[in-house]
């Protein structure tokens, strides 16, 4: 289609220049847990950065910002890249190898912790990975890949829960009755449908009472199309008659 091959054509030339964006304001979004070695504000920090590359990249893709458009993004994962610095150079080392002094340079930012963030968005199916430099607030690089499969995020699990409860009475008449007894545990597919390029992100639901698992409701929520089917219960087999003994 025109309008997906000129966002496309947008989204390339915006990787270019998206390394230089600075701190914006981004839009609201649940964040992962902190990552080993990274502490809880470079975490947020580094999302936060991500996320203005992702208001950037909206402006600059076609038709991304009408009201009607999907303004769903979602964090999904928050990893923290090995250092690869050169090492120090040790202590006593031959005096004969050193290289010979050079002018004085003005001293360079040091280089701090380095995450990659990837953030997904529903508006034309594209998973973005930013590389941030945590010490120096900087976004390194950005890239993106359209129609990739990449796991459920921690917020649209809560918007497949906030969904089928909405839409599916027996979900709701099961919280009514249990409350905070009620959990549910997902299993994630992700499929495409003929005619549509969109990989389908689709949360399949199970539920239980306590540590007792409930076989009926069990929505299916396709969060790309916002749709919840609930299969009806498999029926129970019914027992074979016994033969009869004559005599």
């Amino acid at each position: 289609m025109m309008n997906r091959s000129k966002s496309l054509a947008a989204l390339a030339a915006v990787v270019g220049c998206l390394a230089g964006v600075g701190a914006v304001h981004p839009q609201e979004t649940t964040g992962p847990r902190p990552r080993p070695g990274l502490t809880a504000q470079q975490t947020r920090d580094a999302i936060k950065l991500a996320q203005g590359t992702m208001v950037e990249l909206r402006k600059k893709t076609q038709g991304a910002d009408r009201p009607e458009a999907d303004r769903r993004e979602y964090v999904v994962g928050v990893e923290l890249l090995a250092d690869q610095s050169p090492p120090a150079t040790t202590a006593g080392a031959d005096k004969k190898a050193a290289p010979a002094p050079k002018p004085a340079e003005p001293p360079k930012t040091p280089r701090g912790p380095t995450a990659v963030v990837t953030l997904y968005r529903y508006f034309d199916d594209i998973t973005v990975f930013s590389t941030i430099d945590v010490g120096t607030g900087r976004v390194l690089d950005v890239q993106a890949a359209q129609h990739l499969r990449t796991p459920l995020s921690d917020a649209e699990f809560e918007e497949a829960q906030a969904l089928a409860r909405q839409r599916t009475p027996e979900v709701a008449r099961l919280y009514e009755r249990f409350g905070d007894q009620v959990s549910a545990y997902p299993q994630f597919s992700q499929f495409t449908i003929e005619g549509d390029p969109r990989i389908h992100r689709v949360v399949h639901l199970t539920y239980r009472v306590g540590k007792r698992e409930i076989s009926f409701p069990r929505p299916q929520v396709d969060l790309t199309l916002r749709a919840v089917e609930t299969p009806a219960p498999e029926p129970e087999p019914k027992a074979k008659p016994r033969p009869r003994r004559d005599g």
